[in-house]
């Protein structure tokens, strides 16, 4: 299930993979690990739109969504899924068990 092509603006939507969704840099122009956002597995955030992006030679699906400190932020298509998905994939690991 895509989420650029099943998600409406306002949807949750749920992060698998986790990464840093927002670089803050120092004064000496290094991460600032401190400051930089991170999302991790199972983070909810808001669906608002999608577009698609080159870079490079390779053209991605990018999410546009809001996190839960009302960031309006942006990312692959490839580190969401839908709620029902993730709720699938829930129900999955834990009958696992």
């Amino acid at each position: 299930m895509s989420v650029s092509s099943e998600c409406r603006l306002g949807d949750e939507i749920y992060v698998i993979d986790g990464f840093v969704s927002k670089v803050v840099f120092t004064n000496e122009e290094l991460m600032d690990t401190e400051n930089s956002l991170e999302l991790d597995i199972g983070d909810k955030v808001i669906y608002l739109d999608w577009f698609n992006k080159n870079i490079g030679d390779n053209l991605y699906k990018f999410i546009r969504y809001r996190d839960k400190n009302g960031n309006d932020l942006e990312a692959v298509e490839t580190f969401f899924v839908t709620k029902e998905v993730w709720n699938r994939l829930e129900e999955y690991f834990f009958n696992k068990r």
